[in-house]
């Protein structure tokens, strides 16, 4: 039997785009649990490289897109995404050997938790669309 969920592209973006937001704001939440640790390091990973990388195994190299409208952008096979500006690790470091920078973190957390319901808000459209078919009759 086809399966209307597990084969949609866009469901399976979106989820692997939320569990590594979730991935990511538990790290930064251990970061922030440990701002007063002695020495501890803060760990982090580039959320976009992982995405691009999660989303490349799903079987293509890109999104799923089309050129619907001759006024739209090119689709281009260049999918390097521009280099980062920002650092992962606080310009400072305490006497205890701790980086843990809490403004850092909080703006770090601000920006995945924008990314997860930005992906959960494109999942439950995709969700809504499946229903919208199976409800009237047309799959």
């Amino acid at each position: 039997m086809f399966d209307l969920v597990s084969s949609n592209p866009m469901i399976q973006t979106m989820d692997r785009s939320m569990s590594l937001a979730s991935q990511r704001m538990s790290l930064i939440a251990s970061n922030m649990a440990n701002i007063d640790t002695p020495g501890y390091r803060t760990k982090d990973f580039n959320f976009q490289a992982a995405l691009k990388s999660e989303i490349s195994k799903l079987g293509g190299n890109q999104m799923p897109i089309s050129l619907t409208h001759p006024m739209h952008f090119q689709i281009t096979t260049d999918h390097s995404l521009p280099p980062s500006s920002e650092t992962t690790r606080p310009n400072y470091e305490r006497n205890d050997g701790n980086d843990v920078s809490l403004d850092q973190q909080t703006a770090a957390l601000a920006r995945t938790q924008v990314a997860y319901q930005l992906s959960a808000s494109f999942a439950q459209q995709e969700l809504r669309k499946i229903y919208q078919i199976v409800r009237d009759g047309k799959a």
